[in-house]
């Protein structure tokens, strides 16, 4: 009974998307209109019209122009109210900025910005938006399939509140960005679904809503954590050396600039040009290049969620520490670079590896070799 009862729910919810995606196509940008918003009574709203209905009947059966008059009243303001709810939400208009990576093990986000609706420049929305999410993934997703179903509907559950700018009263004095969170438990690179927003401004008698997906893509990268990563030193082909920082003196070293004097630094390393010229105490500072570029592996022996965890926290760490580092394992090649674009390569490359199909090396234009580029970096004689 259960499973029939989840199939159709299922059923009638990817009914209900595929004509939305027809009704409010998705985009970065939405502009509100008759097309995407919806309207009903809320529970206050069907309260107020079932007291309606109780004064109208008890007026005509008791022949209480009172009562008439208040019962027409209740009807006028439930008309007024339909109106200007409407109106109002109307007025809404929503951008999507890029959504930033994140790990699979802490909550990302996706920030709307407010902006001026295109047919309502006069005034702004007013009252209080309550956002959550229809799906967290788009159903054409190939990867929603594999998740599990229990941690999207923790998600969809939840509601999130924003109050709109009170002191804006044109859509050009409203400037409001909405950081709505987003927690996906898996890694991979997914497109983000629906998303429901409701106002029930002014009165509360009606709520208005509209299922709005932005055309957004986001990776998730893999959770890092320790493990037996293997680092092999590459062989260094002739002008393609890389530079690491050294702190052991060499005989292949060039002169770099002049630092302050510090207690306990060797004499011979101090300018005395500049001591007997002006009195400040200088010490040298030296540069050397040493060619040193690895490859981080892992044993295919270690299960593949576990290398794609270990790996990942090693991206970190080399990236961190501005090493040169390539990543090597099964399908999966990355020549040696550094630096913050390098890292995100690896972390997205990571992320969406998939044991039955590699992917492509995201090198495919540059042989796996060691970073063209020289970088000098200054050793402090010590």
């Amino acid at each position: 009974m259960n499973r029939a009862k989840l199939s159709l729910s299922q059923y009638v919810k990817r009914r209900l998307l595929k004509w939305l995606d027809k009704r409010v196509p998705a985009s970065q940008e939405h502009h509100l209109n008759l097309n995407s918003i919806f309207v009903l009574p809320s529970g206050f709203g069907w309260s107020f019209i079932i007291l309606s209905l109780c004064l109208f009947l008890l007026g005509t059966n008791y022949q209480n122009n009172l009562m008439l008059i208040l019962s027409y009243l209740c009807l006028s303001i439930m008309l007024l109210a339909l109106f200007y709810t409407h109106q109002n939400f109307a007025r809404l208009a929503l951008k999507a900025l890029p959504v930033r990576s994140f790990h699979c093990n802490v909550d990302g986000e996706i920030q709307l910005q407010v902006i001026p609706h295109v047919n309502a420049s006069a005034k702004a929305c007013s009252g209080t938006l309550s956002i959550k999410w229809l799906n967290v993934v788009r159903s054409a997703d190939a990867h929603a399939k594999a998740g599990s179903h229990k941690d999207d509907s923790a998600v969809i559950d939840k509601h999130y509140l924003f109050s709109l700018n009170e002191g804006a009263h044109t859509q050009k004095e409203q400037k409001q960005t909405l950081h709505i969170p987003l927690h996906i438990p898996r890694r991979g690179r997914f497109a983000l679904g629906r998303m429901t927003i409701a106002c029930d401004f002014p009165l509360g008698l009606y709520k208005c809503w509209t299922h709005l997906d932005f055309d957004q893509h986001v990776t998730v990268y893999a959770k890092p954590q320790e493990g037996p990563v293997s680092i092999d030193k590459m062989a260094v082909n002739d002008g393609l050396d890389s530079v690491s920082q050294i702190m052991e003196p060499t005989s292949n070293e060039d002169f770099y600039a002049l630092n302050d004097y510090e207690v306990g630094q060797p004499l011979n390393r101090v300018s005395w040009k500049h001591v007997a010229k002006n009195g400040n105490w200088v010490s040298k500072s030296f540069t050397s290049m040493r060619s040193e570029s690895v490859m981080l592996s892992i044993p295919l022996s270690v299960d593949v969620e576990t290398a794609i965890s270990a790996l990942t926290y090693a991206t970190l760490l080399w990236a961190g520490a501005d090493r040169v580092f390539g990543i090597k394992y099964r399908g999966l090649t990355i020549a040696p670079a550094h630096g913050a674009k390098h890292m995100e390569e690896c972390l997205s490359a990571l992320a969406c590896f998939n044991k039955e199909s590699s992917p492509n090396s995201l090198t495919e234009n540059k042989p796996v070799s060691l970073s063209p580029r020289y970088k000098k970096t200054v050793r402090s004689v010590t």
